[in-house]
């Protein structure tokens, strides 16, 4: 990797690179999707994951994107309000409410995903066929190993700590507490 003028260690970090280039394509596509389609960056990841998933509840998007129950609950009652989606009680358990896309949710969907797949493309683009294909070998393993550091005990920050570096997150945890 080639090194930085910036001092910081976040920098370095990959997983900071990975961040910083997903929040530059997210903060286009808050800025696009809204103008264009009515529709908001949550909401499209909601749109997308019902597409998927036709009849499926809130939760269980939740679960596919990793992430808040809430966050997803306020886009679904946005979308509903919208026309985009539809919700009806499942009739196998008695609590859980289902959902899927309307017809007017079908069309934003494949309009949005259109626009989805222009963008990737035309960020692919800056890449060779052998780097994508590159590219999609080394994100996969990276993937993997993520995951299985992320079931680690250490969550893959290595077993070996030093005696000086516990000693120090003891003291810090001891300010926080």
């Amino acid at each position: 990797m080639k090194q930085s003028d910036d001092p910081r260690l976040l920098r370095a970090l990959l997983s900071h690179r990975v961040l910083l280039l997903s929040n530059t394509l997210a903060l286009a596509a808050s800025r696009y999707y809204p103008r264009s389609f009515g529709v908001r960056l949550s909401e499209w990841r909601v749109i997308d994951a019902l597409h998927a998933g036709p009849g499926i509840s809130a939760n269980r998007i939740s679960q596919w994107l990793s992430t808040d129950k809430a966050w997803v609950g306020r886009s679904v009652e946005r979308l509903i309000a919208a026309g985009y989606v539809e919700r009806w009680r499942d009739p196998e358990h008695g609590r859980r409410m289902l959902l899927r896309l309307t017809a007017r949710g079908e069309q934003a969907h494949a309009a949005i995903g259109a626009a989805a797949r222009r963008r990737n493309e035309n960020l692919l683009n800056a890449l060779s066929p052998a780097e994508r294909e590159m590219l999609e070998r080394v994100l996969a393993t990276l993937q993997a190993r993520a995951t299985s550091m992320l079931g680690a005990p250490d969550f893959g920050f290595g077993s070996g700590r030093r005696r000086a570096d516990r000693g120090l997150a003891r003291r810090v945890g001891e300010r926080r507490g």
